[in-house]
């Protein structure tokens, strides 16, 4: 017997009560940028082009293997959605699996060849040494970010986003001190910049993993879902898991590689600049993770509604998480352009540094309405089993509008502007071509779902 259908009312509360802990815990995200891009730009500006230089590549890394547990999510809450239990803890276990090979391989990849990369991707020559230490200290802290994100996709698809919100957190204070301790030079230590920032995340990090790990372990109802045994563990499963990320991970690996060529195209007009888009890049990160929550939020629950094989369902959960989107990033938006010296002024910075994010933010604060729209497209569409076609829309948006059209404006002489003109327009491609895909198939008339591979 299904559930009987929810109201309108209810089910805006119910993505909203989802919704939030995600979006608290973004700013764990968040805050650990804006943390370090302030307690950094007390060392100089130099340092902070560093580390803005840096995360070209350590960005790209993270992205690509989020993007690869992303099944995590779909699988975990579909099997709830079924009434599966015992299903959502052996998908837990092969994710953790997935993820400390991903994060092993990935950092190991980053720490071998950060300068040649950074290079590849258009680094500024006489910044890409300083900045590949910082890539080289951050690449340890992988094999722990990735055993805590597998842990937090699986707390929530199993509609446990509180725990998470709580651990994410709770690291917070941990790293800021830490970051303050070791980029400034506190306590007689040397001040090691962009470094020590860096350092600051990897311990933060490491004791992020052991608690999102606890978090799961002490779930309500553990013993029924398997978490506490490995008897239901299957190689087979970690495979699927990473099939079904495959295309995700790419494209996006791709889509922030559009955001990474505007950062490096940044360095290459100038510390001011590169500083000015590392402010602009942080106040992205606030209004990203609102629609974080809401796209989270959506996956999990179009993704129940396919466990409950309600088809019907999952479009209108979709739409209600669109709408709920667009009114919180247009009045985010509007925030912003109110607001947009005391925001910009809040980072210690140059006069200089000031009056160009000023300028870039006033261009890209409009746009951020799509990109709260694109986010709850792709988590949607990726829980409706059509991860392939989200993927490819986001790379056309990202890598091949955001990121050529950035580089086509800087060689035109656009100067910084050129790079929110770049995002913005991406945005807007990336929500009409998700939002088309998602009514295409909607509207799919056997109401079919793909299963993942």
């Amino acid at each position: 017997m299904q559930p009987a259908r929810s109201s309108l009312s209810d089910e805006a509360r119910r993505i909203l009560a989802l919704a939030w802990p995600v979006m608290l815990t973004s700013l764990n995200w968040t805050i650990l940028h804006l943390t370090d891009v302030i307690v950094v730009g007390m060392a100089g500006t130099h340092e902070v082009a560093a580390l803005g230089a840096s995360r070209a590549l350590t960005y790209i890394g993270i992205v690509v293997v989020l993007g690869w547990l992303s099944g995590i999510i779909v699988m975990v809450s579909r099997a709830d959605g079924a009434g599966d239990l015992r299903e959502t803890g052996r998908v837990l276990h092969e994710g953790l699996v997935l993820g400390l090979a991903l994060g092993i391989a990935s950092g190991g990849i980053l720490f071998a060849f950060a300068e040649p990369l950074l290079r590849f991707v258009g680094v500024a020559p006489d910044l890409a040494p300083a900045a590949a230490a910082v890539v080289r200290v951050m690449a340890c802290a992988y094999p722990f970010q990735l055993l805590s994100i597998a842990a937090s996709f699986f707390l929530e698809g199993v509609s446990r986003p509180r725990r998470v919100m709580v651990v994410q957190l709770s690291v917070l204070p941990l790293n800021g001190v830490l970051a303050w301790v070791l980029a400034t030079g506190q306590f007689g230590l040397p001040a090691y910049g962009a470094v020590g920032a860096a350092a600051a995340t990897a311990i933060a990090s490491a004791f992020g993993a052991a608690a999102m790990l606890y978090a799961a372990w002490t779930l309500p109802r553990a013993v029924e879902r398997g978490v506490r045994t490995l008897s239901d563990f299957r190689w087979p499963g970690v495979a699927a898991l990473l099939s079904f990320g495959a295309v995700p991970a790419l494209a996006s690996g791709l889509e922030l590689a559009g955001f990474s060529i505007l950062i490096a195209l940044s360095t290459q007009l100038g510390e001011a600049t590169a500083h000015a888009f590392q402010i602009v890049f942080s106040v992205h990160n606030v209004t990203f993770g609102f629609a974080l929550g809401l796209g989270s939020a959506a996956g999990v629950r179009v993704g129940n509604a396919v466990g409950e094989k309600r088809p019907e369902e999952a479009w209108r959960r979709a739409a209600i998480a669109a709408v709920l989107a667009a009114l919180g990033t247009g009045l985010m938006a509007i925030v912003i352009l109110i607001g947009l010296d005391p925001i910009v002024t809040a980072f210690p910075a140059a006069p200089a540094v000031y009056t160009i994010a000023a300028a870039m933010l006033l261009v890209w604060a409009p746009f951020i309405l799509f990109d709260g729209l694109q986010v709850v497209f792709v988590y949607a569409l990726r829980s409706l089993g059509d991860q392939v076609a989200a993927g490819v829309n986001g790379i056309v948006a990202f890598f091949i509008v955001t990121g050529g059209l950035g580089w086509w404006l800087v060689q035109a002489g656009a100067g910084p502007t050129g790079l929110a003109w770049a995002s913005g327009i991406g945005m807007a491609a990336a929500a009409a071509l998700g939002g088309a895909r998602l009514w295409w198939v909607s509207g799919r008339a056997n109401g079919r779902f793909r299963q993942p591979a």
